[in-house]
């Protein structure tokens, strides 16, 4: 692999007279394959699918599936009326219609809660009956009214869990049948647009109450609606900004049309070619590999179009510069590509489906811009006139094929190369400064970290926390036997009721009024003990007998009770105690739910315990990021840097290119510690990402010392000539990557946000570090090889140490 520069060179530029030669035959072969990639863009589909996250030998995985199975679907629409009174003929109306309309309507209702759609237990003379409170209808404001408010005022497991005890706030809960289909994402968007029509029509606004909706299907619906239009905005907004860039920096009608045409055929070919294999995208993950790979194009593009400037301003032969050109940038653009494939790649190791995804097609879409760039560039440049007398008609650093701007990267050089020792110290002060604040790094996955309260939905959801009776979050406690009927026996209701106790004094556990918010089974046992024993609520209890425990349960089931088995299973081995939360904290959560698998163990030692739900979900998907991160970095790093070995054949070159590119990761790091920004699902994405496009910049300066040593015998000489030469490149890939990546600090959307911002600051320290430290460590430690006297650029005897 330590192969000459020169013979690699001349294979490439070997390659582009071939290119030249046969140019037609390129431009219909690479056109019917666009074609072939583009039509299948007319049947891409997206797909948002937390299951992503977690494979089937999960053991969240195993045990949400088997909850699904006795239970089903966890999700629910959830609607929370607020009001001066819920229990106001208007407002019990409208409970009473809407609930109606949403059981009819929403695709996958199984059954609806509500005030005026729940049964209660009666007690009477005859016995006991369970229906509803308003099953003969809606009374007017009135004795009767009042009567029916205290009476459901006096249920334990009612006050400030479905209805506060102030009357101002009330549930509508549409549970849900499982869903089915091949995309789980797919059927919850149905559920969610369905609800979201119904709940936006106009008929439910009143100034008497609001209405405000949550549940995964409905949320998941909303965010969606924001990450597509977000998408179209960021990828739109990127276009454009690739246009102005090509612009400023190319000043040429074919520089600006054909790197678009490679953005369109690259990224729009691996997309379509996708869809024909019947792979969706990932609809919160698609604008990475989009924007990226726009940016790369333009750089790759803009390397070798500038080589090609400064070699037709030297010869003014097109052809000749296109192949020279080629010959000079081929290869580091070749490795470039390769290096930020492997970083991409690195994803792969996070075990994370939505990573592996994000990370297998950045890595394809890289691929497909770098062949546009390598086959189109020359294709179509090589067509047009030669200049005549280009060297004699100018002078100064033009003369040799350089500008007034090389110069000044030439002059740059030298004074870094004169001050190399303070540099270097400064460099490396400032990359220890950033060294304590990665440890003060966090991860959260909840909505309000990484959406952000910029968005409506995301806003409503956050007043919605804030009620009385409101939630958002919930984790259910699963605990099973092997045996059927053992929640029949009293000691296992008594300890399920301890459970309950437990859970309720966990942090995080959301107390309304003084009733901490956990659902169970007892519930249900206590109050038709209770409503036997004359409504007296000293019965609010479990009853000792196991007959008793029996009968009342039969009792219940026959007198038309709707919510047994929605908390045991029909077995009766098997409880599902739920748990709602005031909030989301990642580092809280994670420590909540180990808390409730240890009190669940100790309650129930000879049972099987297991923590299901979106919130155990999350605290998990939060380990995930966590081990994912280090993973994919881990990865990232080793790819790289055994690439750059085996090309430099130099484990000391390998170390040196590492550097200057491990740097802007500490400094991304340091800052998301020192600034409280979290690791989400797309930031965690930065670190690995910057490391695979970072070391771009200093393969670039490294492959071009490298080639100026061999031409010139002299590391101060290769380094100055390489400063001249791609110096002001290097700065235009950077700038135009920047300019990429802050279309996402525009976006309201928290963590595209983060990652524009977090993305800008780790290129520019990347670019800085490629400046300074890749030329000073080569010039300083010397890993390309020995010096020799040689000719310099023009031709006269020189020795190192002396200036061109």
């Amino acid at each position: 692999m330590n192969m000459k520069l020169n013979s690699i060179n001349r294979r490439f530029a070997r390659f582009a007279s071939f290119q030249i030669r046969y140019r037609w035959a390129f431009i219909a072969a690479l056109a019917v394959l666009t074609v072939i990639g583009l039509a299948g863009l007319l049947k891409m589909t997206t797909s948002d699918n937390m299951d992503e996250w977690f494979n089937e030998y999960d053991a969240i995985q195993i045990d949400t599936d088997r909850y699904e199975a006795l239970f089903g679907n966890e999700d629910q629409v959830l609607v929370l009326v607020q009001a001066e009174d819920v229990f106001v003929p208007e407002v019990l109306t409208v409970i009473r219609d809407l609930g109606a309309e949403l059981l009819e309507k929403v695709p996958y209702a199984r059954e609806l809660r509500s005030l005026t759609d729940m049964t209660v237990v009666f007690g009477s003379g005859e016995g006991i009956e369970v229906r509803s409170p308003f099953e003969d209808g809606i009374p007017p404001p009135g004795p009767e009214l009042e009567e029916k408010r205290a009476y459901i005022l006096s249920r334990s497991s009612l006050v400030n869990m479905l209805v506060s005890d102030d009357c101002r706030e009330t549930w509508i809960v549409l549970s849900l049948y499982n869903y089915e289909g091949e995309s789980e994402s797919a059927e919850m968007y149905s559920v969610g647009r369905a609800a979201q029509e119904i709940l936006t029509d106009p008929r439910w606004q009143s100034p008497a109450y609001t209405l405000k909706a949550s549940g995964i299907a409905y949320t998941e619906w909303e965010e969606y609606q924001v990450v597509m239009r977000e998408t179209r905005n960021r990828i739109a907004g990127g276009f454009i900004v690739a246009i102005l860039c090509l612009i400023i920096f190319t000043r040429s009608f074919r520089g600006i049309v054909v790197p678009v045409l490679t953005i369109i055929g690259g990224v729009g070919s691996v997309f379509g070619y996708m869809a024909h294999l019947g792979i969706p995208a990932d609809s919160n993950l698609m604008t990475l590999p989009v924007l990226l790979a726009m940016a790369l194009s333009i750089g790759y593009a803009i390397h070798l179009v500038n080589a090609f400037k400064f070699q037709f301003r030297q010869s003014g032969k097109r052809k000749d510069a296109l192949v020279a050109a080629v010959g000079e940038t081929g290869w580091p653009i070749l490795f470039t590509a390769v290096t930020t494939i492997g970083g991409l790649l690195s994803f792969l190791f996070a075990g994370i489906g939505a990573l592996r995804w994000v990370g297998i097609t950045s890595a394809f879409t890289v691929f497909a811009v770098y062949l546009y760039v390598i086959l189109l560039v020359p294709v179509f440049f090589s067509f047009g006139k030669d200049r005549e007398n280009a060297a004699e008609s100018r002078t100064g650093a033009a003369k040799t094929g350089g500008t007034a701007v090389d110069r000044k990267f030439y002059q740059l050089g030298e004074g870094l190369i004169k001050r190399r020792r303070p540099v270097i110290f400064t460099a490396f002060l400032v990359i220890i400064a950033f060294i304590p604040g990665i440890f003060g790094m966090t991860v959260n996955m909840d909505y309000f970290s990484f959406m952000g309260t910029k968005i409506p939905y995301i806003a409503r959801l956050a007043e919605m926390l804030e009620a009385k009776i409101g939630s958002l979050y919930t984790y259910t406690v699963m605990v099973s036997f092997d045996e059927p009927d053992r929640f029949k026996d009293p000691a296992e209701l008594r300890n399920l009721d301890a459970l309950a106790e437990d859970l309720g004094a966990l942090d995080l556990t959301k107390i309304s009024g003084s009733r901490p918010r956990v659902s169970s089974v007892t519930e249900i046992v206590k109050e038709m003990n209770r409503t036997l024993n004359g409504d007296d609520p000293a019965f609010y209890t479990i009853p000792d007998e196991p007959d008793l425990v029996a009968q009342i349960l039969l009792l219940y089931e026959i007198s038309g009770g709707k919510n047994l088995f929605n908390r045991i299973s029909e077995d009766f081995s098997t409880a599902a105690l739920t748990v709602e939360l005031t909030g989301y904290d990642g580092n809280r959560i994670a420590k909540t739910v180990k808390d409730a698998e240890a009190v669940a163990r100790a309650r129930f030692p000879r049972g099987n315990t297991a923590v299901v739900g979106m919130i155990a979900s999350f605290a998990e998907m939060n380990n995930k990021v966590v081990y994912g991160e280090l993973k994919s970095f881990a990865g990232s790093f080793l790819i790289i840097f055994v690439l750059l070995a085996l090309v430099f054949g130099s484990l000391k070159t390998a170390l040196i290119g590492m550097i200057p590119n491990v740097a802007p990761v500490i400094i991304i790091g340091g800052i998301m510690g020192y600034a409280g920004i979290p690791l989400d699902m797309l930031t965690m994405t930065i670190m690995p990402m910057l490391l695979g496009i970072a070391v771009d910049d200093t393969i670039h300066f490294i492959t071009h010392t490298r080639l100026e040593l061999e031409l010139t015998g002299s590391y101060r000489q290769g380094v100055l000539n390489c400063f001249g030469k791609i110096g002001k490149t290097l700065g235009t890939t950077t700038v135009i990557l920047c300019a990429m990546f802050f279309v996402y600090a525009l976006s309201p959307v928290a963590m595209l946000f983060h990652v524009g911002i977090l993305a800008i600051i780790g290129m520019g320290a990347a670019l800085l570090a490629d400046y300074t430290l890749t030329p000073l460590l080569t010039y300083c430690l010397k890993p390309l090889g020995r010096e020799k006297t040689d000719r310099d650029p023009q031709g006269s005897e020189r020795k190192e140490g002396e200036t061109a």
